[in-house]
């Protein structure tokens, strides 16, 4: 299996992130074609100072082929094209095989 992440920054307004994020952005994300399974959330950070993501998003594929393939699909376009819409500080992604 194979993980894409996904971090966003804090935003400007984070109650309107949230909401287009929550409404609009995930419907779309979960349409990636070869999705297995994804989660998200709003960390805490544990101490003062931590520099923690404002979203996290998870999505695990097959394999990186898999996953490769449902970011260069169209849909993996529109999800692309859309963050500006929610995040315009942009997001951060990594992926990576999981282990077990």
């Amino acid at each position: 299996m194979h993980c894409l992440t996904v971090l966003y920054p804090r935003p400007d307004d984070p109650d309107r992130f949230k909401r287009y994020y929550i409404d609009s952005h995930l419907p779309l994300a979960k349409r990636l074609p070869g999705l297995q399974s994804c989660s998200w959330g709003f960390p805490v950070a544990l101490g003062p100072g931590d520099d923690t993501a404002f979203c996290i998003f998870q999505a695990v594929f097959e394999s990186a082929e898999a996953m490769g393939a449902a970011l260069q699909s169209e849909i993996g376009g529109q999800v692309a094209a859309d963050v500006p819409n929610y995040s315009p500080k942009g997001a951060r992604l990594s992926h990576y095989a999981l282990e077990s």
